[in-house]
């Protein structure tokens, strides 16, 4: 497994977490961020095994989280509680 190293892709991942899924698009505007910039960030988590397309039409492409993903989501989650 590749370490996260750009710190908004823990953001984003806690946003999959927390929809159970989304576009770009959608997690663009949860987050107040471009949807260009949004969706390269989504592409190099799916490179590196944190999230999956989830969808089959490219244009409106969706992802949800890996169990990897899910699991660094999880903790992302725990360490905001303390």
């Amino acid at each position: 497994m590749i370490p996260i190293a750009n710190a908004f892709d823990l953001v984003v991942l806690r946003c999959l977490s927390e929809r159970g899924g989304g576009s770009a698009a959608d997690v663009a505007r949860r987050l107040d961020r471009s949807r260009t910039y949004v969706r390269t960030r989504l592409i190099t988590l799916a490179e590196t095994g944190y999230v999956r397309p989830a969808g089959a039409v490219p244009r409106l492409q969706t992802y949800e989280l890996t169990s990897t993903g899910a699991a660094v989501a999880r903790r992302v989650d725990s360490m905001a509680d303390v």
